[in-house]
Order: C-alpha cells, then sequence, then structure tokens
C-alpha cells in the first residue's frame, strides 16, 4: 500500500514540474540585466505561476499548504545559478504568500461550487419525490377509471334492455301469429259437406 506521502508527491507531480520549470529555466533573463524583465520575471510570472498552481490544485482536490512550500523551494537554487543578490530572500517569502493566496482563493471558489452542486442537488431531489407522489396518485385513478369502465358495460345492457326492441315494418311476418283453431286436416280436398260435418263436431265438443 502506498503511504500518505507517496500518494500526496503523486498528486503534487503535476504542479511541482509546472513550477520548477518556471522557477529554475525562466529567471535565466535575468542575466540580461533589463530592468522590465526583471520586474516582470520577479513581479509577475513567478509569483502569478505559484498562485495559480496553488489555487488549481485546490478546487479540483483539497487546500494544502505544503504545495505552497514548492515554489520557493525552486526559487533557492535559481538565487544561487542567477547570481542574485541578498535581497532575493524577499521574494522567497513573497512566493510563500503567493502560494498560500491561491489556496485560499481556490478553497473559496470550491467552497462555492460544492454548495451550487448540493443546491442542484436538492433541486433534483425535490423533483424526484414530486414525480414519484405524481406516481403514487395516478394509479388511484386509474383505478378509478378503470371501475368506471368496468360498470358502463353493465349500464348499457341495462339500458338496452329497458328499450323496446324496434320492429321492421317492412317485414309481414310479425305481424302474423299462428292461428291456435287452424285445423291442418283441412285443405283444398275438402267439400262443403265436410266442412259442415267438422263444423258440427265441432260445435258438439264445445257443449260437451
Amino acid at each position: 500500500m502506498e503511504s500518505k506521502i507517496e500518494k500526496k508527491l503523486k498528486a503534487f507531480l503535476p504542479y511541482i514540474i509546472i513550477i520548477g520549470v518556471v522557477f529554475l529555466l525562466l529567471p535565466a533573463l535575468l542575466l540580461l540585466r533589463i530592468p522590465f524583465i526583471t520586474y516582470l520575471v520577479l513581479i509577475g510570472i513567478l509569483p502569478l505561476t505559484a498562485g495559480c498552481c496553488c489555487a488549481h490544485y485546490a478546487i479540483n482536490k483539497e487546500s494544502d499548504f505544503w504545495l505552497c512550500l514548492v515554489a520557493p523551494i525552486f526559487f533557492i537554487p535559481s538565487i544561487f545559478l542567477y547570481h542574485m543578490d541578498a535581497g532575493a530572500i524577499i521574494y522567497l517569502v513573497s512566493y510563500l504568500v503567493c502560494g498560500f493566496l491561491g489556496l485560499t482563493i481556490g478553497d473559496i471558489i470550491a467552497n462555492n461550487k460544492g454548495k451550487a452542486r448540493k443546491g442542484a442537488g436538492k433541486a433534483d431531489e425535490d423533483a424526484e419525490n414530486t414525480s414519484r407522489k405524481a406516481e403514487r396518485r395516478t394509479p388511484a385513478r386509474k383505478h378509478e377509471s378503470r371501475a368506471v369502465d368496468r360498470d358502463t358495460p353493465i349500464r348499457r345492457s341495462r339500458a338496452s334492455a329497458a328499450r323496446p326492441e324496434r320492429v321492421d315494418l317492412d317485414v309481414t311476418d310479425d305481424f302474423f301469429t299462428e292461428d291456435p283453431d287452424k285445423d291442418d286436416s283441412l285443405d283444398t280436398s275438402t267439400t262443403s259437406s265436410d266442412i259442415d260435418a267438422i263444423l258440427s263436431e265441432i260445435q258438439n265438443r264445445r257443449n260437451d
């Protein structure tokens, strides 16, 4: 397992490379002995590099004071390489302060982002809760609609049963019913005497 120091060094590695390259190579411009370039390097580029690297690290990971020491550590060899005077020690302190300011600014930005994310997460959670409540209410409504749909055919059947059936006037068979007194024994070959005999027999049956 990796120790805490190794993990921290791996996290610092990109920033160490950037700060090391800038603080070891860029002060070579001081050998030109041009005042504008000297001030631009010592007061502009170097402190800006230290502050930006610390701020970027604090925003993306965490606020760690040890990163503030990287810029002064790399500036110490530059003092001897480029023959700076004793007054360069002031820049060591200033670079340390710039790194600390960068950490502070990055920490503030990270906290604001965290609050914004929490607010967005809370809004999403509220929206989910609202949708869940709506889903819980929806099945009850579906249940009611199904109950109404189930009752509808019964009501329709009752209504249709209460309505009288329509009779087609064009069909004459509906108006004709079978004669209960009709005797199938009668046909066209029956004579008048036979009819009289049948009628008398029917009369006798009724009298009995």
